[in-house]
């Protein structure tokens, strides 16, 4: 039982729960913003570490001990630190339902509680603009709440329909693990698992505010919408937060979407290799579209996602729920 207990705390706190996801969300970060650069024909992160890569955690270890913090009339700091660090528990948590972590949370029905504790960084994000007196934070606080009513939903459904697809067969049902390790020889599974996948990719996009959906930041009309009165260790968090919340989903997909190591197994080093090279392949696109689009106007991006990724998501599920 002690033991048990110890690799439950080890697998929330360390791996692959708040210290992975920090660590990898950070070195995202990094990857995105030199592929980018690169892409522009600059050169991108470069002074702390080799290539820069230590950057982002030099910036976030400046802002949270060393920058101050600014506090104005108006605003609730005590309540969005409180959201952030629940945003950051909760996708920790849900790291347990997958096959990657030492301690594995499985039973039937558990992408119930997976999905709720996926919404959680999204109420953080909501409660920051909403805590704010700031105009420019109210403005994409409320920005942020239109998108992300059809993104979320559109997440959620397509991750539905792929574990109902990838479950139909499996002793435990609508099991994010059992879903994780299933294997997709079924024609029929695949190509749901391909329809999902393109609403699930494209939500996550919106989800975490990348371009062309960065319309909550507007840095040239919102000077940063959302995190506009952010500095010192709040704002160090809600870039921890946010870039944590990049790496989850990225994660969730290469490991729901694309089948994380197959056709090897976890924990085999060919495996390992193949589940890392498929994550940066999904890292290289985001930095790709990031790259060559620009940000669009909020009522273009509900139409978008009405049009090609909640649509999308429903048509998914359906044909799932047929097979």
């Amino acid at each position: 039982m002690f033991y048990e207990l110890l690799l439950a705390v080890f697998s929330v706190l360390i791996y692959p729960g708040l210290l992975f996801l920090v660590v990898v969300g950070l070195l995202t970060q990094w990857y995105v913003r030199k592929l980018i650069g690169r892409l522009q024909n600059r050169i991108g992160p470069k002074y702390v570490g080799p290539l820069g890569i230590l950057q982002p955690f030099a910036d976030v270890i400046k802002l949270v001990f060393v920058k101050e913090e600014l506090s104005f009339r108006g605003r609730l700091d005590r309540l969005l630190i409180l959201f952030m660090v629940l945003g950051l528990s909760a996708i920790s948590s849900a790291m347990l339902f997958t096959p990657i972590s030492p301690y594995v949370i499985r039973g039937a029905y558990d992408v119930i509680a997976f999905i709720y504790l996926m919404l959680w960084s999204t109420i953080a994000f909501a409660v920051i603009g909403l805590s704010l007196s700031n105009p420019f934070t109210v403005v994409g606080s409320s920005r942020f709440l239109t998108q992300i009513l059809f993104a979320e939903p559109a997440l959620v459904t397509s991750l539905l329909a792929a574990v109902m697809v990838l479950t139909r067969d499996s002793p435990i049902p609508l099991s994010i693990y059992s879903s994780a390790v299933s294997l997709r020889a079924d024609v029929l599974v695949a190509m749901v698992l391909a329809i999902s996948f393109i609403s699930f990719f494209l939500a996550t996009i919106a989800k975490t505010l990348i371009k062309p959906f960065d319309i909550p930041e507007a840095e040239t009309e919102l000077a940063g919408g959302l995190l506009a009165e952010l500095s010192g260790p709040a704002l160090g968090l809600a870039i921890i937060l946010h870039y944590s919340e990049i790496a989850f989903l990225t994660l969730i997909a290469t490991i729901v979407f694309l089948g994380g190591p197959y056709p090897f197994n976890y924990g085999d080093f060919l495996g390992i290799v193949v589940f890392a090279v498929k994550y940066l392949v999904l890292l290289t696109l985001i930095a790709v579209i990031k790259a060559s689009v620009g940000r669009i106007r909020i009522e273009q991006a509900t139409s978008m996602m009405i049009k090609y990724v909640l649509s999308t998501s429903v048509v998914a599920l359906a044909i799932a729920t047929i097979l």
